[in-house]
This record gives structure tokens, C-alpha cells and sequence, in this order.
């Protein structure tokens, strides 16, 4: 009986593991679509599956895991206006885990976007790379964001929303 018990452990862990990676994959594609066109999103996502592939020896699933990972802002910003007195305060607080990975997606898709207009694919392969060899310009902007959230920390305790 205890066998068994351990057993349906360890397969529990791998359906949480597979669970997991579909709702990453999930979410990535969601964050990609643009205008609705699910099949395009889902073709850019398995080439950059495939670049990678062509490029590391290792589990690509791991490799763009721990891009993310790397990548994941942990304390971020929320401004409230003050309506009498017209003053913006940036209130710092700390992200739960889920939605660093969310964020963290969402953050590298729009800022290849942004920084460069051309051939999606081959930008997304090159950041990825440069995440893991932690010279990236988007760890940069990473870094500012949890600068701009220390340096408001007196505010820290405003924390109500």
C-alpha cells in the first residue's frame, strides 16, 4: 500500500508538471496573438521553438523556463493620484510568483516589439540567449523597474488595493 501511495505522488507531480506547461504555453500564446489570429501566434511560437532547438543542446522547455525565471520582475510599482492635493505615489509591492512568469512574458514580448520592428523570430532567439548569458538590455529595464519600486518604499505601507 505504501507503494502505491507513492506512486500516485509522483504521478500527481507529472500531471501538476504537465499542467504547467500547457498553461505556459497557453499563456505565451495568448500574449502573442495579435488581432485575433490564434493559428499565427502558435506558428511563431513552435518556430521559436524550433530556432532554439537548432541552437541548444539542452531541453528547450527548460531553457525558455529559466529565461523567464530570469527575466520575472519581482517588485513592481502601483501610482494612486491623489485628487485634492494632485500628487502621484508610486505604492512598491511584491508580485506573487504566478503572475512574475505571466509578467515576465508579457514584458519580453512587448519589449521585442518595441525595440525592434522586423523578424520577430530571430529577436525573441537572440533575447532569449542574451537572458541566459545575463547581458540583455531587457534585464536592464528589469533592474530600473526594481530601482524606481525601492526607492518609493517609504509609501510601502499605503499598500490598500
Amino acid at each position: 500500500m505504501e507503494l502505491k501511495n507513492y506512486n500516485n505522488i509522483n504521478l500527481n507531480k507529472k500531471i501538476n508538471k504537465f499542467n504547467s506547461n500547457i498553461l505556459l504555453s497557453e499563456k505565451f500564446i495568448n500574449y502573442l496573438m495579435f488581432k485575433g489570429k490564434k493559428s499565427t501566434s502558435e506558428s511563431i511560437f513552435f518556430n521559436i521553438f524550433k530556432l532554439l532547438q537548432k541552437i541548444s543542446v539542452k531541453n528547450i522547455i527548460y531553457v525558455i523556463k529559466f529565461s523567464l525565471i530570469n527575466s520575472s520582475v519581482i517588485i513592481s510599482t502601483y501610482k494612486i493620484k491623489n485628487k485634492k492635493k494632485r500628487i502621484i505615489r508610486e505604492i512598491p509591492f511584491i508580485i506573487s510568483s504566478k503572475k512574475r512568469i505571466f509578467n515576465a512574458i508579457k514584458l519580453s514580448i512587448n519589449f521585442i516589439r518595441l525595440e525592434f520592428k522586423n523578424n520577430f523570430l530571430i529577436n525573441y532567439k537572440n533575447e532569449i540567449i542574451k537572458i541566459l548569458k545575463k547581458n540583455s538590455d531587457f534585464l536592464i529595464k528589469k533592474d530600473e523597474i526594481h530601482s524606481s519600486a525601492l526607492k518609493n518604499k517609504a509609501y510601502a505601507h499605503f499598500r490598500w488595493f
